[in-house]
């Protein structure tokens, strides 16, 4: 399997403690799972309950994005920013509304997949009557949704999650591009997934990624053919917009200039009765660069415009205080944690992580990311909005005792390292506690946090702040490096299930030793490797959120990684806006729901 980090926004949440915001008036908004108690300020906007009808039709939408697309290719996209696009003029087998990340609906499919009784097969029927745009201009069928995921493992669109969530599908691992066994196609309508593993549950949730949206092998295998591919550049759409483009398909340069713009217009082939998007604008136009306070200032006191990107911490201020209408604060953006190393070092002593944990000013670490507006104290690993977070134990989290003081309490603390082998209630060894953080606040801030925190239970240690790719590729990413202590983990989920949010970071078979490596604290306990294997197989909602959520405690009860921060994602709109936020994407302006007052 391959590590999996779905691309935000660098500036997320990065920093917003420097307005010095608070949560006042709280209302709350349901967890995807049926939980209760999200916190968001009073008057501002959250998905949970922006309404998803009654839009005004027509209009042009702005946006103004301080940061570009990484890929717009449906093959290879894996970006916030790009999300919001590709799931505007494409069409995967699964979609979510706007305001769930947990009942993804049929998209490209008619109907939900069909699992076979020993979970190695899965059944999709797509629609009828569904075409692509110009210029090919045909009805899309079962084999260009195949050749789509075929795709995923041709090295020219180097697609970064495929073998993650496809790997059991029969001779993916080995595929390069061309047809891979386990797909097939039966009939114009039809496509199968034959899987030498009971894995039909994850393969079916994956299919809500863009590499399920159907792909004209006629027309794009030409530019598949060339390394990186080009497709992208000349791409077709099956959903209500798509990249405006020249008679021969061409996009590049015309509804799209990197670094400059881009510009959604109409599908002219998409039809209403098809979808269950409303598609209210009639264009939109994307702006790319520029400073991100002046962006800000021209959303919060222009017209028909948003920012799909994070806003600066001045201009979150600013919102708050004078245009509070017209911000919004998305739930179950993800989350934070501090890696240990459970396989090296002194943190291989369980004792020694719950003291760790018990130690921790988790209420500091948030403050330092914006506090009650933008977080919520983190207590166990499935994040809201994510099936299995209530019946994990809701916000208040697994009540053990080292869980149950987010200020820190050193008594407990103290209990355990006593219980680890230090009479004293101090770390008396010798070795000394490399950790390593981030440049870039809030990072640094709360590296020190945890650097002090260590140093008042006694240990020595040594910090190291460098870049987030250094970080990630040279040290907590890489096994060989052995870092007892990583500050700045980070999770989001690519599907609302709770697989999607626990196996990669915490399965120890997942392991990777000769790249770079998501589970950061090498977490390998059989116990748990095993439950998430069984877990893995298990089909419907409910009971998968019950699995996982017994895993998800298991986890806290060993202490598997430090807890701190479940994020509240900030953005904003102007005021003739009527902006619908996906909570299954950090709550980013949804194009196919959002219209004009």
């Amino acid at each position: 399997m391959v590590a999996l980090f779905r691309r935000l926004a660098p500036g997320l949440l990065a920093g917003i403690a420097a307005v010095g915001l608070v949560a006042c008036g709280s209302s709350s908004s349901n967890s995807g799972s049926g939980g209760k108690g999200i916190k968001v300020a009073a008057g501002i906007l959250t998905p949970a309950t922006e309404s998803l009808t009654g839009g005004k039709k027509g209009g042009t939408l702005t946006v103004l994005n301080h940061e570009d697309f990484e890929h717009i290719d449906p093959g290879s996209s894996y970006f916030a920013i790009d999300y919001e696009a590709v799931y505007a003029t494409q069409r995967p087998l699964y979609s979510y509304k706007p305001n769930t990340f947990g009942e993804p609906s049929p998209d490209m499919a008619e109907s939900a997949p069909e699992i076979s009784a020993d979970k190695k097969e899965v059944t999709v029927h797509i629609r009828h009557g569904v075409k692509f745009s110009p210029p090919v201009n045909r009805e899309v069928t079962s084999a260009d949704v195949a050749y789509a995921l075929d795709r995923g493992m041709n090295p020219n669109v180097a697609n970064p999650y495929f073998l993650g969530y496809f790997e059991s599908v029969e001779g993916a691992a080995k595929a390069t591009g061309g047809p891979i066994p386990g797909i097939t196609t039966p009939d114009k309508y039809t496509i199968k997934f034959k899987l030498t593993e009971p894995q039909a549950p994850i393969v079916a949730a994956a299919l809500v990624l863009p590499v399920s949206a159907a792909v004209p092998e006629e027309y794009a295998k030409k530019y598949d053919a060339k390394k990186p591919t080009e497709y992208g550049n000349y791409q077709v759409a099956t959903g209500p917009y798509m990249f405006k483009n020249n008679a021969e398909g061409k996009v590049l340069g015309i509804g799209y200039q990197p670094g400059k713009s881009a510009t959604l217009v109409r599908n002219p082939n998409w039809s209403a009765s098809t979808d269950f998007r409303p598609a209210y604008l009639d264009q939109i136009n994307i702006q790319i660069g520029g400073d991100t306070n002046v962006i800000g200032r021209q959303v919060l006191e222009g017209s028909s415009q948003v920012q799909n990107d994070t806003p600066s911490n001045a201009i979150v201020k600013l919102a708050y205080q004078h245009y509070r209408s017209q911000l919004e604060i998305s739930p179950g953006a993800g989350d934070h944690y501090i890696a240990v190393n459970n396989a090296h070092g002194p943190f291989k002593n369980v004792n020694l992580r719950r003291a760790f944990w018990a130690a921790l000013d988790r209420e500091a670490m948030d403050k330092a990311r914006g506090g009650a507006l933008v977080t919520n104290v983190m207590t166990h690993f499935i994040y809201p909005e994510i099936p299995g977070f209530e019946e994990a134990g809701g916000l208040e989290g697994p009540k053990v005792d080292f869980n149950e003081h987010p200020q820190g309490d050193m008594a407990v603390a103290e209990k355990y390292m006593k219980a680890a082998g230090f009479p004293s209630g101090k770390y008396t060894g010798s070795q000394t506690v490399q950790i390593v953080g981030s440049t870039g606040a809030p990072a640094p801030e709360d590296a020190e946090i945890t650097n002090q925190t260590l140093k008042s239970l006694g240990f020595k240690t040594h910090l190291n702040l460098v870049d987030q790719a250094t970080m990630y590729s040279k040290y907590c990413g890489n096994v060989a490096e052995e870092i007892d202590v990583c500050p700045s983990g980070g999770w989001i989920a690519d599907f609302g299930d709770p697989e999607a949010v626990l196996n990669v970071p915490f399965n120890g078979k997942l392991i990777i030793t000769n790249g770079t490596n998501s589970n950061w604290g090498q977490v390998n306990d059989p116990k748990i490797n095993a439950a998430m294997e069984a877990a893995s197989k298990v089909v419907g909602k409910a009971a998968r959120a019950t699995a996982w959520a017994k895993i998800d405690r298991e986890l806290v009860e060993q202490a598997a990684a430090i807890p701190y921060d479940w994020d509240k994602q900030p953005l904003i709109e102007s005021k003739n806006v009527d902006g619908v936020g996906d909570l299954w994407n950090i709550g980013s302006w949804d194009y196919n729901f959002t219209s004009l007052k």
